[in-house]
C-alpha cells in the first residue's frame, strides 16, 4: 500500500494553515497520492465557525514526525511458542540466522525472550527434568503413540523404573515387560517393539502415556532432554521490550544502554509482532509530510528533521528548513496560501466541492484582512471573486461574520490570547516571538494590559527568547497596538521608525506580521 502523507500546516494553526492542509489535501487524493490532512494544535474561534459553517471535519492532531520502530524494517512475525521444544526453536534460530526470539503464548502475548546461549546453558546444566507436550516427545522420538491420557510429559528423566522420586517421572524401558507397579509415573518411553498387552491394560488403568521408539536409549534419553517446552529456558528475569510506536532512535539509544541485541517489538495489547535487532542495519521508511503555511523548522512539528518532506506550498519568506532531495516548492508572494493551492486546481483542472471553495475562501479572507491588509494581491482577489461566485456568496458580509465569530476574547484565558496565532522565529542564534490577535475587543485587553505583559516576561524567560511581541490588529482604524516585553524598545524603534515607545502603542497601517512585522524585527535585530 502507498505511504500515508501528512498534510500540514504551523504550530498554532490559523484559519489559512487548517483549511490549506484540507484543500490540499483533497487536491492531492484526487491526484492519486494517499493524503491526510492533520493539525498541530487546537483550532481557534475563527477556524471552528469557519468548518462548522462549511460542515467539515477538524482534522485530527498531528503531535511528532519522529522515526518509531514501526517504520523499521524489523523480523516481522519473528516469534516462537511456549510448548516448543528445544529442538524445534533452536533449528529455528540457525535458519534465520538470528540469535534469539521472541517466546509468545497461543495468544501471541509475549512471554519472554530466548536465546542460543539460554539453550546451550539449559543442556549443559541439565537436571534431566523436562516438563513438555506428548507430541512434542513423540515428534522428536520419531515415536509411536500407544497410550494417551495426558496432554503434557512432565518428570524427572529415569532409567531405572524403582528411582524413588518424589516428583513424578518419565522412565526409559528397554522392555515393557520391565514395568512394575511404583507411583509416580507420568509417562513410559519404550525401546523393545515387544508389546505386552497385559501390562499395557494395566498402563491403561493406571493412566500413564506410553510412546514407543526406535531409537536407543542413549538416544532416547538426549531427544527426551531437547523435547523439553522452551517457556523452561527462558530468562526469568524482566522482559526488555519496546512498544511499535517507541521513537526508533530513543530506542537505539536505550538499547545500548542495556546491552541486549534482540529485542521484542509489541502492541499496545502486549502481543508481539516481532523481534528489532540493533546489530541489524534496518531500513527505516520516513514519514511522508507536506508543508503548507510555513517553512522554518521552528514552526514545524517535532520531528521534523526525520520526516520526509516531499512538498512545500508557502507566502511566506523562505526559511531554514532543508532537505536532502531536491521537492516541489512552490513559494509565492500573495497573502494567503489558499490563493496558491486555488491556482493549483486550476493548473490540474480540478472542479472545487463547494465546501473546499468554501474553506479556501475563509482563508483567503482570514489572511488578507477580507482584501483589506497590505499583503493583498490581485490574485487574492481574483481568486476570492471567482470561489464566492462558485459559493453564491457575498464575501464582504460573510467576512463580517468571521470577524465577529473569530475576534471576541471572551472565554479565553490570557494566554489563550496571546498564543492563538502564535510563532517563533530565529535571527542567527537569536530567538523572538510574536503573537497576533485581530479582535474587536482591543478595550478589554488595554484593561488587563499588566496582566498580559506578566505572562509574556515569563514566557520570554521560559523559552529563552529574546524578546516577545503581542500585536493587536484592528482592522477597522487599519493598525495594530504593540504590547512588547522589557528590553525590546529600542529593536522596536528601529523597527518601526518610531521616536517615542509605550505599552499599547497604535502603529498606523502595520496589520501583516508576514511583511511588515518579522522584516523589520529582522532587520532591527541585526
Amino acid at each position: 500500500m502507498q505511504d500515508k502523507v501528512y498534510i500540514f500546516g504551523h504550530q498554532n494553526p490559523d484559519t489559512d494553515s487548517v483549511t490549506s492542509s484540507i484543500a490540499l489535501s483533497y487536491l492531492k487524493n484526487h491526484l492519486g497520492l494517499r493524503a491526510e490532512a492533520r493539525i498541530l494544535g487546537d483550532v481557534n474561534k475563527e477556524t471552528k465557525f469557519v468548518l462548522d459553517y462549511f460542515k467539515v471535519k477538524t482534522p485530527s492532531y498531528l503531535d511528532s514526525v519522529k522515526l518509531q520502530i514501526k517504520n523499521v524494517d524489523y523480523y516481522k512475525g519473528y516469534q516462537v511458542f511456549t510448548d516448543d521444544s528445544i529442538l524445534n526453536v533452536y533449528t529455528y534460530l540457525k535458519e534465520l540466522n538470528i540469535t534469539g526470539a521472541p517466546v509468545v503464548d497461543h495468544n501471541n502475548i509475549l512471554k519472554g525472550v530466548v536465546t542460543s546461549k539460554d539453550i546451550l546453558k539449559k543442556i549443559i546444566e541439565n537436571n534431566n527434568y523436562i516438563d513438555t507436550t506428548y507430541d512434542n516427545v513423540k515428534r522428536l522420538l520419531n515415536g509411536v503413540e500407544i497410550l494417551k491420557f495426558s496432554s503434557s510429559v512432565k518428570g524427572k528423566i529415569t532409567k531405572n523404573i524403582n528411582d524413588k522420586i518424589d516428583d513424578n517421572k518419565v522412565v526409559i524401558l528397554e522392555n515393557i515387560n520391565d514395568y512394575i507397579n511404583t507411583n509416580n509415573i507420568n509417562t513410559i518411553i519404550v525401546i523393545n517393539n515387544h508389546i505386552d498387552h497385559e501390562i499395557i491394560k494395566q498402563l491403561y488403568l493406571k493412566k500413564i502415556n506410553v510412546i514407543y521408539t526406535k531409537l536407543d536409549i542413549l538416544s532416547a534419553f538426549n531427544n527426551l532432554i531437547l523435547s523439553d517446552s522452551i517457556i523452561n529456558v527462558i530468562s526469568k528475569e524482566q522482559i526488555n521490550m519496546f512498544n511499535e510506536n517507541y521513537y526508533y532512535y530513543d530506542f537505539l539509544h536505550e538499547a545500548n544502554k542495556l546491552g541486549h541485541n534482540n529485542y521484542p517489538v509489541i502492541n499496545k495489547n502486549r502481543e508481539c509482532l516481532g523481534l528489532i535487532r540493533i546489530t541489524d542495519k534496518n531500513e527505516i521508511h520516513k514519514k511522508k509530510v507536506i508543508l503548507v503555511d510555513h517553512n522554518e523548522a521552528i514552526q514545524s512539528v517535532d520531528g521534523i528533521e526525520e520526516a520526509d518532506i516531499i512538498e512545500i506550498v508557502d507566502h511566506h519568506k523562505i526559511g531554514s528548513l532543508s532537505t536532502n532531495d531536491p521537492i516541489n516548492f512552490r513559494n509565492m508572494s500573495v497573502g494567503s496560501t489558499n490563493t496558491i493551492i486555488y491556482e493549483m486546481y486550476k493548473e490540474n483542472h480540478v472542479i472545487i466541492p463547494y465546501y473546499i471553495a468554501g474553506i479556501m475562501l475563509s482563508g483567503i479572507l482570514s489572511d488578507t484582512l477580507g482584501l483589506t491588509g497590505s499583503t493583498t494581491t490581485e490574485i487574492d482577489k481574483e481568486a476570492v471573486l471567482k470561489l464566492s461566485n462558485l459559493l453564491d456568496i457575498d464575501y464582504k458580509n460573510y467576512y463580517k461574520e468571521m470577524l465577529q465569530a473569530g475576534t471576541s476574547i471572551d472565554g479565553l484565558t490570557k494566554l489563550e490570547v496571546l498564543t492563538q496565532d502564535y510563532k517563533t522565529f530565529q535571527v542567527d542564534d537569536k530567538k523572538y516571538a510574536v503573537g497576533v490577535m485581530i479582535t474587536l475587543d482591543i478595550e478589554q485587553i488595554m484593561k488587563d494590559k499588566d496582566e498580559y505583559l506578566d505572562i509574556m516576561e515569563q514566557r520570554k524567560n521560559s523559552n529563552g527568547l529574546k524578546l516577545m511581541l503581542f500585536v493587536i490588529t484592528d482592522v477597522i482604524n487599519n493598525g495594530s497596538y504593540i504590547l512588547y516585553t522589557e528590553g525590546a524598545e529600542e529593536i522596536l524603534k528601529e523597527a518601526f521608525n518610531l521616536n517615542d515607545i509605550y505599552q499599547g502603542i497604535f502603529i498606523d497601517g502595520i496589520t501583516s506580521r508576514k511583511k511588515q512585522v518579522i522584516p523589520n524585527i529582522n532587520s532591527a535585530i541585526k
